[in-house]
């Protein structure tokens, strides 16, 4: 797990800096430097040749990439849910890994970025992302604090983003469900489940303790006689019998659909 989580860092890295280096392209930015390293790559390009909301789109448009692919991926992972009832653990896991540096990845950049002194405007650097909007500002208002909250702004929303897709596969796909079928027992109402009580048994076991009550006969003949009666009810996926008065039972259904006095339980 910890050599996945390390692959995903060059992963995440790289995704959000090729596609800054595509959308350049897109808009016709000549890119002036573009070397990767492994902790980090430097794409150098002539910010005056951006208008605002270009600019605004090259700080969001990395981490909104790494939101595709794991939009893309969750929904592979839903879709051989459907299809297959199955998905590899590894590849859940790896979406796991991947969906936590999609979260984190605004703030990998800014912790690199601060560290390797990209905060502040050179001409032959490249300056970080959380800083582009503060001098863009700087340079056209006179005043840089515009920029930093937009940049805020932009950051919780591809936060909420990112931690709401990864909360979804988390809860409802990942494991099979299993963390959603603990979610819901912890918070639904104790109504809402079917909870068997200690005595009932199940339909097979029955069968087979009114076969034996018939077999059994006395040293003169005697044979057992069910005084009470049997009642059968339907629960999703599964069916209950609870048995009353045979061979020393004593239980009562909570709620069931049919009920009959016999002694036998019909095939």
């Amino acid at each position: 797990m910890i050599l996945l989580v390390i692959f995903l860092w060059f992963v995440r890295l790289y995704f959000h800096y090729c596609s800054q280096w595509l959308y350049l392209q897109a808009i016709s930015v000549p890119v002036t430097k573009f070397q990767i390293f492994p902790h980090t790559v430097e794409l150098c390009y002539q910010i005056s040749l951006l208008h605002t909301s270009e600019e605004l789109a090259m700080v969001v448009v990395g981490p909104l990439t790494l939101n595709a692919v794991m939009l893309l991926m969750v929904l592979i992972r839903w879709g051989c849910q459907q299809v297959f009832d199955s998905f590899p653990s590894f590849l859940s896991k790896f979406i796991m890994a991947m969906g936590l540096w999609t979260i984190l990845d605004p703030l990998a950049v800014f912790i690199v970025d601060a560290f390797l002194g990209r905060l502040t405007y050179r001409v032959e650097m490249p300056i970080a992302d959380a800083a582009k909007l503060y001098w863009l500002f700087l340079r056209t208002e006179q005043s840089g604090i515009p920029g930093v909250l937009v940049t805020l702004m932009l950051y919780t929303s591809l936060f909420i983003i990112s931690s709401t897709i990864l909360y979804i596969y988390f809860l409802r796909l990942n494991s099979e469900g299993w963390l959603l079928d603990v979610f819901q027992r912890v918070h639904s109402d104790e109504t809402a489940f079917f909870v068997p009580f200690d005595l009932e048994i199940s339909n097979q076991e029955l069968s087979y303790i009114m076969k034996k009550a018939e077999q059994w006969r006395g040293i003169n003949g005697e044979r057992r006689k069910d005084p009470g009666h049997v009642g059968i009810f339907n629960v999703p996926a599964r069916v209950w019998t609870v048995a009353q008065g045979l061979v020393g039972f004593n239980v009562e259904a909570r709620d069931f659909w049919w009920s009959s006095e016999h002694g036998h339980v019909p095939a």
